[in-house]
């Protein structure tokens, strides 16, 4: 049985994001948020690819690509970082995970940052690869270090435990496990028979909103600051892609937007404009329904904007929030 297979023995919904058909919900959403922060909850994110990097130059090169300090990296330890274009905005977002030899990126968007990659090899002695075979899987919430203990040795934070079939690395919400496709299944049934509750794309959204964790579809063509990713950029290290744009914010620190929340009076619409007495001020990045507090999102708006100012979206009106939303 494939790991596909199981989402539909459960009852899985399906939904088209671009070109990949996501695991969206299991039934009562409720049910799926309570998981992801108070119990365990398991999310399939076999879109994200691996990018794996080889050669003697390879943390020389990757250091010179991303915004992270990665020549101090130590072995066994993993980090978030970002790749800027050369106007200090967001192309890419990944986990860089450090084996020595070689370096693993997983990323949404793996394909395209290899095609990066390459085309930025010039004298490095670097190997490019694009992983086959391997599925990303995501444990959160308060009770998935004790779940996943039923899969081998839980890492420290940001740390890494590796054998043949699963890589565990661990942050503040949970793990990313990257488990051998044909092993997926297994690892996964195991999951769900020690507490683990499935939890789809719907419920994943609606939390991170609530909690104003920024993603691709906030991040995408922005500067890091304004997304609330201070802490993947290093400002000590030298020249990279985007370099010369963090260095002046650091000297300046007058980035024009930040990311807040909108409660909306309707369902607010994701992409949408946001204005203020007929002024844009903003944009809608991730849109959802929260149980909780009904229709939500975050969005990229003027730093002069403060919780409780009214905006205005395609004519309705919303309430400027501070983050997390409570």
């Amino acid at each position: 049985m494939s790991l596909r297979d199981l989402h539909e023995s459960l009852g899985v919904t399906w939904r088209i994001q671009g070109v990949q058909k996501i695991p969206w919900s299991y039934g009562a959403v409720e049910t799926e948020l309570e998981a992801l922060q108070y119990g365990s909850a398991l999310l399939d994110f076999s879109e994200y690819g691996l990018v794996e990097l080889r050669g003697l130059d390879r943390q020389d090169f990757l250091h010179n690509q991303c915004t992270s300090e990665i020549r101090q990296m130590p072995g066994g330890t993993w980090l978030e970082t970002v790749f800027l274009n050369n106007r200090g905005q967001i192309e890419h977002t990944g986990l860089v995970l450090n084996f020595g030899e070689p370096l693993w990126i997983s990323s949404p968007t793996a394909s395209r940052l290899a095609h990066r990659f390459r085309k930025y090899i010039v004298f490095d002695q670097v190997e490019v690869n694009e992983l086959e075979g391997w599925l990303t899987l995501r444990l959160q919430g308060s009770k998935a270090g004790e779940v996943a203990g039923r899969l081998g040795q839980i890492p420290p934070r940001w740390g890494i435990s590796k054998t043949r079939a699963l890589i565990m690395t661990r942050d503040e919400f949970g793990l990313w496990l990257f488990v051998a496709a044909d092993q997926a299944h297994l690892f996964s049934r195991m999951l769900l028979e020690s507490g683990a509750t499935l939890a789809g794309r719907e419920a994943w959204q609606i939390w991170r909103v609530e909690r104003g964790q920024a993603d691709l579809p906030e991040a995408l063509g922005e500067l890091p600051q304004e997304v609330g990713w201070d802490d993947r950029v290093s400002y000590k290290k030298g020249c990279y892609l985007g370099q010369e744009i963090m260095a002046r914010l650091e000297a300046r620190g007058n980035p024009r937007y930040q990311l807040m929340g909108l409660l909306g009076q309707k369902e607010i619409p994701t992409g949408a404009e946001v204005f203020r007495e007929g002024k844009r001020v903003g944009k809608v990045g991730t849109a959802v329904e929260s149980p909780k507090l009904g229709a939500v999102a975050l969005a990229l708006l003027r730093k002069e904007l403060a919780p409780g100012d009214q905006v205005q979206i395609e004519g309705w009106s919303a309430t400027v929030s501070a983050l997390p939303m409570q």
